[in-house]
């Protein structure tokens, strides 16, 4: 899940049946979109930005889901990423009457051009590697790297956000499903570290199943304003 932090005070219009939810995108002067995978997506209010109400990850397909976040959708949020070439704020308009729907608001983020933000491994697995958990297949592929249950953590003692073919690990069902997934089940495993460290996630690890279906995406013609 989407790391909540204790120091933000619940309000009464705090809810979690509104979720932000948006695509981090760029279009190339050709015109082609490319998604940004992997990387962390910063929550706050925009009264006070510096307050970081929760921090998520895009998935493989370059969408970060706040889904189980208490947010107050009648105030203005701040949505941050962090690049090498700097830091990026895009402000979602607050709803200023119920909509009549609840779920997902859209929170797209679209920004200049692709950069370098992650650095990249690939473990296939071996024949040998069949009966091994996965899990224990990703910790032993990162020096340092300590597993307990579901979680993988690095030496620092940060975890790792886990996916499966793509999709964030977020549920029970889903770590249950993780639990029992063998190196015979697998295509690869595709690990990342950013070159930015920050004080919330490691990295990522994705758990790419054979024959898996990959995620449909659909194109990206709007986003939010940028700050």
């Amino acid at each position: 899940m989407s790391m909540l932090l204790s120091s933000f005070a619940l309000q009464a219009q705090r809810t979690t049946e509104f979720f932000y939810l948006g695509n981090v995108y760029c279009k190339t002067k050709a015109g082609v979109e490319q998604r940004f995978p992997y990387l962390p997506v910063y929550l706050s209010l925009q009264e006070k930005p510096n307050d970081i109400i929760a921090v998520t990850m895009t998935n493989a397909s370059g969408t970060a889901s706040f889904k189980g976040v208490p947010i107050d959708p009648y105030k203005h949020h701040i949505l941050t990423v962090h690049l090498p070439s700097g830091t990026y704020r895009f402000r979602e308009t607050a709803i200023e009457k119920n909509p009549g729907f609840t779920g997902n608001i859209s929170t797209h983020i679209r920004l200049d051009a692709m950069e370098k933000y992650l650095t990249v491994s690939t473990i296939v697995p071996k024949k040998e590697d069949s009966d091994k958990l996965a899990l224990d297949l990703a910790t032993n592929a990162i020096k340092g790297a300590k597993r307990k249950g579901v979680t993988i953590s690095d030496a620092e003692g940060l975890n790792y956000k886990l996916f499966i073919s793509g999709r964030m690990v977020q549920t029970k069902k889903q770590a249950d499903a993780l639990l029992k997934i063998t190196g015979e089940m697998l295509d690869k495993i595709v690990i990342t570290h950013p070159i930015q460290a920050n004080d919330y996630f490691a990295g990522s690890i994705d758990f790419f199943l054979i024959d898996f279906p990959a995620e449909k995406l659909v194109p990206m013609d709007f986003s939010l304003e940028r700050l």
